[in-house]
């Protein structure tokens, strides 16, 4: 096994800055962060808003949908944490982009694209457009992943990764968008609204097989998948390895999100990292590192892993 990543989620690193804002990627950039993650929304005139919602007032001390606003509107709001605005404007993509040229150490800016608009070829061109000055540094990663395969069609170069959680994941009831698919529980216990997840026709394992070779022909080949750490886990349980299935086939695996305050998050990352996955994503990089490094308190053995972040 390799060198194990840590990704620095939504730009936190223990700061109080909010998630994803241009205060919060220059503090991971100035603490040497190799690898930032960030939530790109787009919006009306071919800008992406630095938030993960697609309304306004979840995030921010505007309302409407984020789509039908412009740069100029949304740069004059400021993001919202604890029921209340705080003194930080909403970041821009196009701001982003400028701000990380400054930090030559910087090896990945993901970009998290969210699709709460038709991600059309007028919103995906403007994706590259915005980020061709710094292209050799992002990664471009969602769920849809009809947009990136149009996005492989646009530009050969551009780095992926693909998050199947729109097709596949742990059952949640507290934490899943009622919103968004999967809306069913499927035979096997996963959220699934495949035909495969309809009945019980074999072992679980055979099931996720199959479900792990249709998700493949959804995603273009190769780059990162970006899976629920505990989908990894309980895939796992039931006898078959995400992490290998998708090292055969030359993919990267970054499980998320797992922190080291969250005892059970910290033993899931334990776990994943002996399995060999390639990244975690985390919201405290630093914290994270250091408690993988140090052996837990039971009789399993450390990962003895280089871990950076």
């Amino acid at each position: 096994m390799g060198e194990l990543l840590l990704v620095h989620h939504a730009a936190r690193r223990g700061h109080n800055h909010p998630p994803s804002s241009l205060s919060a990627i220059r503090e991971c950039l100035e603490a040497g962060a190799r690898v930032v993650e960030i939530d790109i929304t787009p919006l009306a005139d071919g800008d992406f808003a630095l938030l993960h919602d697609g309304m306004l007032q979840h995030a921010t001390d505007g309302r409407g949908a984020a789509f039908a606003a412009t740069s100029g509107q949304v740069r004059r709001l400021h993001y919202a944490s604890s029921g209340g605005p705080t003194a930080e404007p909403v970041g821009l993509l196009s701001q982003a982009v400028t701000l990380i040229r400054d930090f030559t150490h910087l090896e990945e800016l993901q970009l998290d694209l969210k699709p709460h608009t038709p991600l059309t070829d007028t919103v995906l061109k403007s994706l590259l457009t915005r980020v061709e000055p710094v292209k050799r540094t992002v990664r471009v990663t969602t769920g849809a992943d009809w947009a990136l395969r149009r996005l492989r069609e646009l530009d050969g170069e551009l780095a992926l990764g693909f998050d199947p959680l729109f097709y596949l994941g742990v059952v949640d009831e507290e934490s899943q968008d009622p919103s968004l698919p999967p809306f069913r529980t499927g035979a096997y216990g996963y959220a699934d609204d495949h035909p495969l997840g309809t009945r019980v026709w074999g072992s679980p394992a055979a099931y996720l097989t199959a479900r792990a070779e249709a998700l493949c022909a959804q995603a273009p080949a190769g780059g990162v998948w970006y899976l629920d750490a505990r989908l990894i886990g309980c895939a796992i349980d039931d006898g078959f390895d995400w992490i290998g299935y998708l090292h055969r086939r030359g993919c990267e695996i970054d499980a998320w999100t797992l922190d080291a305050s969250d005892p059970l998050q910290l033993d899931s990352a334990r776990r994943l990292t002996l399995a060999g996955v390639d990244r975690i994503t985390t919201n405290d990089a630093p914290a994270l590192a250091v408690a993988l490094s140090t052996a837990p308190d039971t009789d399993a053995e450390p990962g003895h892993r280089r871990i950076s972040y």
